[in-house]
This record gives C-alpha cells, structure tokens and sequence, in this order.
C-alpha cells in the first residue's frame, strides 16, 4: 500500500513538474522576429528578414524638422517653407489582439505649399505614381518553437506627386494590419505613429520624406516584449525597413 501511494504521489508531483515546465515554456517569447513578405509568381510566399536598424542610414537622413504643426489647417503634423504635413502622428492599430476599427486613423500626407505659404491639395499635384505596397510579418517564438502570436500589415503610399514640375510628396501613407493569430495566453497591442517628417531634396526641389513606426507589445502572465520597426518613406517611392 505504500508503495502504491508512494507511485502515485511521485506521478502526481512528475505531471504537476510537467506541466509547469510546459506552462513556462510555451508562455515566454524566446524570439520576435521580422520579415518582408513578397508573394511570387506562382503564389508561393517569400519571406526576408528585415535588417536591424542601421544607425548608418539614420546618420546620412538630413535632420528631423521641429513638427511645429500650423494651427490654421486642421490635422497639420508639421509645417516648412517646402511643405505641409498632414494627419494624425498616433493612433492605436491592434488592441488585445483585434484591429482597432476607428475614424481617427488618417493617412499621412506631405503636400506642398504655394507661394502665398497656403497647402496645395492632393488633387493639384499631377504626375502621382502607383501606390508603393509592402508587406511585413511579425512573428513570436516561444521556448517549445511555436509561434504563438503573428501579425501581419501592410505599409501603403503613393508618391511621386509634383507641383508646378517640381519636387515629389507623399499621400495616403499609413499601417494597416491585415491578418493575426494570437493563441491563448497572450496578448497583442500595436500603435502607428509618424516618428518624424523631412525633406530628402533641396528647398527647389523638395523630396518629401517620413520615418514610420509601428511600436508593439506582446505579453503573457510571465512576460512582456516591447519593440518598434521603423520604415522610412520618400517620395520617389523609396522603401527602407529596420
């Protein structure tokens, strides 16, 4: 008989071992990591891993402007002799592993201003190129190789626009998620937010140019992972991630 009670409380102790150890395991982030997706012809997937930030990169852009907004037109992020920047520079995307469905989510604009110091429209500007679309996935791994927690978005804009011959700006640029997976035991928030504006060209020439973030948060009962991605955007259409 005490043997048997013996083997049972040794079982008992084994799975309740077992079970905390498997608990732990799937509930700490091992690694977060980030990749581009790119769909091929045949509709196959590619992945490719996006760089870490590139202090390099950051060093060669031109400084950041002031983003004192012009409190005469609504919504300004920020205002130069060379351009205006409109929208609104934080907004929440993902909250508790669901999109954020909101109409305070306004897509980024760089437009210029004409002689008088007043914003041009979108509509004025001619020669816009085709929307620039990527896509990005980020992905959790916990210590048993699962990946409990994935989202996918989509980083839009158009460039190209000119105004009189001149310069290139920005419309309609913003994050947009496309897709989760979130399993039990964890949560998922993300915000966008415009981490800076600048010219890329010349005071004749404006190049309008932005730096994107999306800021996320995984965690679970026993962790919490902060991190951003950055994305600059110029518009030539230039694309770079870190």
């Amino acid at each position: 008989m005490i043997k048997i009670l013996f083997a049972l409380t040794l079982l008992v102790t084994n799975t309740v071992y077992a079970h905390n150890v498997y608990s732990e395991q799937f509930q700490t982030v091992q690694s977060v990591e980030v990749v581009e997706v790119i769909e091929a012809d045949n509709g196959d997937e590619i992945e490719t891993i996006v760089d870490e930030r590139n202090a390099t990169f950051f060093s060669s852009l031109k400084p950041a402007l002031s983003n004192k907004s012009n409190p005469t037109i609504p919504g300004a992020l920020a205002a130069t002799k060379e351009f205006i920047a409109l929208g609104k520079q934080v907004y929440k995307i993902i909250e508790a592993g669901r999109p954020v469905v909101s109409s305070k989510s306004e897509p980024v604009q760089i437009l210029p201003n004409d002689k008088s110091g007043e914003l041009v429209d979108a509509f004025s500007l001619s020669d816009w190129s085709e929307p620039v679309v990527k896509k990005y996935r980020i992905r959790a791994k916990n210590y048993l190789g699962m990946s409990p927690a994935t989202f996918e978005f989509i980083l839009i804009f158009t460039p190209g626009g000119r105004f009189e011959g001149k310069g290139y700006y920005i419309t309609g640029a913003q994050i947009k998620p496309t897709k989760m997976d979130v399993k039990w035991g964890y949560t998922l928030n993300a915000e966008f937010k415009v981490q800076t504006i600048m010219n890329a060209g010349s005071s004749k020439n404006p190049i309008a140019a932005a730096v994107l973030a999306i800021d996320y948060t995984i965690s679970t009962v026993l962790q919490e992972n902060t991190a951003s991605r950055l994305f600059y955007i110029n518009g030539l259409g230039k694309v770079k991630a870190y």
